[in-house]
């Protein structure tokens, strides 16, 4: 009986240390900090990831990179790829983060990435300048779709005719919701489509997916000022 308090102590001891979580399958956290480095692969979309031949990544998501990397004090290896290829590139465990202004929908599916937790909702409205705007008040109305956004086939279901020059003389435009306020606009009760942000690690790196979504909570409160501040 003396024997087995002590084993059955020790199997207690084992069986607590299998239960500290989060960890990481391939130790990234634990890598970056002792490398004091971070490789982050970036796909052009603005204002998410501007990219420029000779100049180091810009937009919200590359700027929120640089500031998680100085809370880690880390510096970063910048890769850009294409969208997939930024995803797909986790699989091999030589990228630690991607970014690209991803949504869940993108990175769901890739089954080498995992998607942070939605750490902003970006919402495309119908901006109106006056109040209270309705549905049917654009049917038959001219309607503002910047030429970056997918939106015009939207617009025309809902009875819009899309057009791609802002003008003062216009009533309505299509536009993500923290963009109206620029245009002195207010948020119609049509809302186009909705995207639920996010940024990716490789599948199974659960400590360091936590360590950045720790940081994006931080941060939430500024992504609609740091988007203000990147829109041409």
């Amino acid at each position: 009986m003396s024997l087995l308090l002590p084993l059955a102590a020790l199997s207690l001891l084992a069986a607590c240390d299998d239960l500290q979580f989060p960890r990481d399958v391939e130790e990234t956290l634990k890598t970056v900090l002792a490398e004091q480095k971070m490789t982050v692969a970036v796909s052009e979309n603005p204002p998410w990831i501007v990219l420029a031949d000779g100049h180091p990544p810009q937009g919200v998501e590359a700027d929120l990179t640089r500031a998680f990397a100085e809370a880690l004090g880390v510096s970063i290896e910048w890769k850009p790829l294409g969208a997939f290829a930024a995803l797909e590139g986790l699989e091999k465990g030589d990228i630690d983060l991607a970014i690209g202004g991803f949504t869940r929908k993108d990175v769901t599916p890739v089954k080498s990435a995992a998607p942070s937790y939605v750490y902003f909702e970006e919402s495309f409205v119908i901006g109106s300048r006056g109040p209270d705007a309705l549905p049917d008040d654009i049917k038959g109305q001219q309607v503002f779709v910047p030429p970056d956004l997918p939106l015009a086939a939207l617009v025309e279901e809902e009875g819009g005719i899309p057009v791609d020059q802002w003008a003062e003389d216009l009533s309505f435009a299509a536009l993500p919701h923290w963009q109206l306020e620029e245009k002195d606009l207010t948020a119609s009760e049509v809302t186009l489509k909705r995207a639920q942000h996010v940024v990716a690690v490789q599948q199974g790196e659960n400590a360091w997916l936590m360590e950045i979504e720790g940081f994006l909570r931080d941060e939430a409160g500024t992504i609609g000022a740091r988007l203000r501040a990147s829109a041409p």
